[in-house]
């Protein structure tokens, strides 16, 4: 009989929970042994999330440092920066896996954290509380670093922008046709990137009808994309990126400029695409003059690349879209998961998108 993983989720009522529970509910191989939470406690999880009723309807518990790692093979943390740093050593120290959303694990290089740090505004460039654990974490893009987390006992999940602009950009700067400096993405993101938490910003009159830059050129996964490409390429990548909130619930769209070293058709970066993405089992090649944005991949673990060369400027333009929560999130640490624990690497991923 196949051996059965458990899985406590930390974070459980965000959105980032939610989606790791909807996955888990139905994978054949991990059993989710409890879900902890810091609020909406004491009740099913289908009372906080009605469509799980009758799928799951676990009682969601007080996380208590206590509680955390009890009865679990892995640890997910669904949670905000510098929770899982506080808890990692002990789990670690008792032979448990550890996963994190959040940028406590992305990078080796306490240098490299601190950048981080003081880009991300929940964070306000406080120090690591663990940095003797970032030689060893691994940073959770399969399709960049999958022989490193195969097995790895300590992952920390990409953020959702970076992993967009990772995949569009990777094959490019790794071929050599790309300029590694004066790269500049525009990214769009829906409204549940910024989590389940009410606020005057998020409010719905703010919302529709809107479009609204932040964090211009300074928003932390900048930094966290430019430090893994230059890791995946071996050379340092300058890349400007600006972040836009559209009026959408979920979904990612990276539109990456960057200028070409050599004239470069349009088939030519398809077939360069194509044989870097043909055997991955969540990355779409679109066919040429494709582009059909995040609704195309709304609610799966895909990533969608469209190519298209500005010939009379020498510029490529990447166009990523991704579901924010699924390979921006929970999918992709799904993803992660099954390679740690040595299962296969889609097993319970494989969803078509939801449409319309």
């Amino acid at each position: 009989m196949a051996e059965t993983f458990r899985a406590q989720i930390v974070g459980a009522t965000g959105y980032g929970g939610l989606g790791m529970t909807e996955q888990l509910i139905r994978h054949p191989r991990i059993e989710i042994t409890s879900l902890l939470a810091s609020s909406d406690v004491g009740k099913p999880i289908s009372d906080f999330f009605p469509h799980l009723r009758g799928f799951c309807d676990r009682v969601v518990e007080d996380a208590e440092e206590a509680r955390i790692g009890e009865n679990a093979d892995i640890v997910i943390f669904s949670t905000p920066d510098r929770i899982a740093m506080q808890n990692a050593p002990a789990l670690l120290d008792r032979g448990i896996k550890v996963i994190d959303y959040s940028g406590d694990f992305r990078f080796r290089d306490p240098v490299v954290y601190a950048r981080y740090a003081e880009r991300q505004p929940s964070v306000a460039g406080k120090p690591h509380l663990c940095p003797h654990l970032l030689a060893e974490t691994v940073y959770g893009v399969p399709e960049l670093f999958r022989a490193d987390i195969a097995g790895a006992r300590l992952v920390g999940n990409p953020g959702c922008f970076s992993i967009a602009m990772e995949l569009a950009l990777a094959p490019a700067l790794k071929a050599g046709i790309a300029e590694s400096r004066g790269i500049v993405v525009d990214g769009k993101t829906g409204i549940s990137g910024a989590g389940k938490k009410p606020s005057a910003t998020f409010h719905f009159p703010e919302r529709v009808e809107n479009i609204t830059p932040y964090r211009i050129a300074a928003h932390q996964h900048g930094t966290e994309a430019a430090e893994h490409l230059g890791r995946y390429t071996g050379q340092p990548i300058g890349l400007t990126f600006v972040p836009h909130l559209v009026p959408i619930s979920r979904g990612i769209e990276c539109t990456c400029y960057v200028r070409l070293t050599r004239s470069v058709t349009v088939q030519e970066a398809r077939d360069l695409y194509l044989a870097t993405y043909t055997r991955e089992p969540f990355v779409r090649v679109l066919p040429s003059g494709s582009a059909p944005g995040p609704k195309a991949v709304h609610g799966s673990n895909l990533c969608d690349i469209s190519l298209f060369v500005d010939a009379a400027n020498e510029m490529l333009v990447i166009v990523s879209s991704i579901d924010n929560l699924m390979k921006g999130q929970a999918g992709n640490a799904l993803q992660n998961i099954n390679l740690m624990l040595g299962l296969p690497e889609t097993l319970a991923l494989d969803r078509v998108p939801l449409y319309p």
